[in-house]
């Protein structure tokens, strides 16, 4: 039998990503489970001189923010009866929920994806995909309320993708 005792819900701080938390609430009353809802600062490179070394950069300062940033999201959009952990970290979004999940040993991953298809999926590619493939943590994506109404169908990604 799975207990799920440990749950890590993903956010971007969007609308969308509180898909994942409504799951992650109904395993949480059923399992009894504390939520970790996990933020990733994403890093973002810059150039550098050469005696300093060019790399990842996100200071002190810029984690504090996302803290706030995400004590804020769970005050606003969160009901005060979970239990709710809020962590931030900083890196590839991806590479950092795999890592988190197996270093804290959850039980399950929950995420919301953002539902792009055709072109901007190719493009932007996608976190949750990403994850899936990363992640010994077993994960649950879950598609927002309007993702959920909107079926593709093969003549959406024929458009999309222009071969008609």
């Amino acid at each position: 039998m799975v207990y799920l005792r440990k749950i890590l819900v993903t956010t971007d701080l969007s609308e969308h990503s509180l898909a994942a938390m409504e799951y992650a609430a109904s395993f949480s009353l059923l399992y009894a489970s504390d939520i970790h809802l996990l933020y990733v600062a994403e890093r973002h490179h810059r150039k550098a001189p050469a005696a300093d070394s060019a790399g990842p950069h996100h200071g002190p300062e810029d984690l504090q923010k996302e803290r706030a940033s995400l004590e804020e999201f769970v005050q606003k959009r969160l009901a005060g009866d979970l239990r709710v952990i809020p962590v931030v970290r900083s890196g590839q979004a991806a590479v950092e929920i795999a890592r988190f999940a197996e270093e804290e040993g959850m039980d399950v991953v929950v995420m919301a994806t953002h539902g792009w298809t055709g072109l901007r999926h190719i493009l932007m590619g996608s976190v949750a995909e990403r994850t899936v493939r990363l992640s010994r943590v077993p994960v649950l994506t879950v598609k927002p309320p309007p993702m959920r109404e909107a079926i593709i169908e093969e003549g959406d990604i024929a458009q999309e993708l222009h071969y008609r």
